[in-house]
């Protein structure tokens, strides 16, 4: 026990994914079943004080609805002691579909300290005129502020550090982008800005998945 008989509390960074018919899954619904799932497996976790009690669970850069995150994460205080290993067991079994947990570990970053995000971009359809599209001086897109003021952007400025995997079939495009507090550029404005592009070339339409794979500070190491 802790100061005036409260249960000592271990800070736990749960790592996830959200793959499959998960990635439809709203912020708000996530957050419902990851809660649902810890109860259900017995985890013994800290619930927060006052009138409207409930699991304390926080999320590091929420992933918008549509995309697969292959690095996701979730933060919970524990109340007894237990093994990680068997952590990740039992909230797997009470896991949905495509919600699979892979690791679990005491936090050692804050989220704050996310400043980009690594991303893969699947491009099916009309996938000729990429080389094209890539090869323009500025590709300008429109980004929105979260208080509605809208300013352009170049989209260059990242494609240029883009790696390109180009088949018959699909074109993956890995990309890193601004993931912050003070700046976040959405990787579908580069899918719009392409289907956007061969719109107005005339030609077949385009699609694009979009999957989440690494979260890195400043320095470019991973979110842990």
């Amino acid at each position: 026990m802790g100061e005036r008989g409260l249960p000592r509390m271990k800070e736990v960074r749960i790592r996830f994914r959200k793959i499959g018919r998960a990635k439809y899954i709203s912020h708000l619904d996530l957050t419902r079943t990851m809660t649902r799932a810890l109860r259900r497996a017995g985890i013994p976790i800290w619930y927060t004080e006052g009138f409207n009690r409930h699991p304390y669970v926080t999320f590091a850069s929420p992933l918008s609805l549509g995309f697969e995150g292959l690095c996701e994460s979730m933060d919970i205080r524990l109340v007894q002691d237990m093994p990680m290993e068997e952590l990740v067991a039992v909230l797997n079994s009470a896991m949905p579909e495509g919600l699979e947990v892979y690791a679990a570990d005491q936090p050692v970053m804050k989220a704050r300290e996310i400043a980009f995000a690594r991303y893969r971009l699947t491009f099916t359809g009309d996938i000729e005129k990429i080389p094209d599209f890539l090869a323009q001086d500025s590709i300008i897109a429109e980004k929105r502020s979260k208080k509605g003021v809208v300013r352009q952007i170049d989209l260059k400025t990242y494609l240029e550090k883009s790696d390109i995997h180009i088949d018959s079939e699909k074109t993956e495009l890995e990309i890193t982008l601004p993931c912050s507090s003070s700046e976040t550029v959405n990787p579908m404005l580069i899918a719009a800005a392409y289907s956007d592009y061969v719109f107005k070339n005339n030609t077949k339409k385009a699609f694009c998945d979009v999957s989440r794979l690494d979260l890195m500070n400043s320095q470019g190491c991973s979110f842990k």
